[in-house]
């Protein structure tokens, strides 16, 4: 398992109510295996949340820890040598709300972007470990299981991973 310092860390959203100034807490201390929620009973829904709940819906290589008193999530910080253009797609896709799990390597390094939930958008890319850059990529907009979408050339996948939209993932 990587150092705690190998994680990029982020607040976790809350899955009832996702407000993004909710905070995720330690219960009280008879319960301490149950998350409270700081903005859920401002919108009318139960606080408390399982922490495996929450665990089920990220995609694997996220990590959850409590650090400061608040749940966070940590996903594997971006190895070193990237060019800009690629880590430009790569922070569009998580400011749309994808996770950015990279799993690097000597010849290649790639990065696994998901959204939550195990139904949500899902796409691999693939990056020269020298050059830095993009290389190729494949997407499921809808889910594995759905045909996805392959994309070569740096801009090819830009606009792929560009195409990808969180909200109304789940395949109906």
């Amino acid at each position: 398992m990587p150092t705690a310092d190998s994680y990029e860390w982020r607040t976790a959203p809350c899955p009832e109510c996702a407000d993004p100034i909710a905070r995720l807490v330690p219960g009280d201390s008879d319960r301490a295996d149950i998350l409270l929620c700081t903005r859920c009973p401002a919108h009318g829904r139960i606080s408390y949340h399982d922490p495996a709940d929450i665990r089920a819906r990220l995609p694997f290589g996220v990590v959850l820890a409590v650090r400061g008193g608040v749940l966070r999530i940590g996903v594997p910080a971006a190895p070193h040598g990237l060019t800009a253009y690629t880590r430009s797609v790569v922070e569009q896709a998580t400011e749309r709300g994808l996770f950015a799990v990279w799993r690097p390597s000597a010849r290649r390094h790639d990065v696994i972007l998901a959204a939550p939930g195990p139904d949500g958008a899902w796409a691999w890319i693939q990056v020269g470990a020298r050059s830095g850059r993009i290389l190729r990529a494949a997407a499921y907009p809808h889910g594995r299981n759905v045909p996805g979408v392959r994309a070569a050339g740096p801009r090819a996948v830009g606009q792929l991973v560009a195409s990808l939209s969180v909200s109304g993932l789940s395949s109906d």
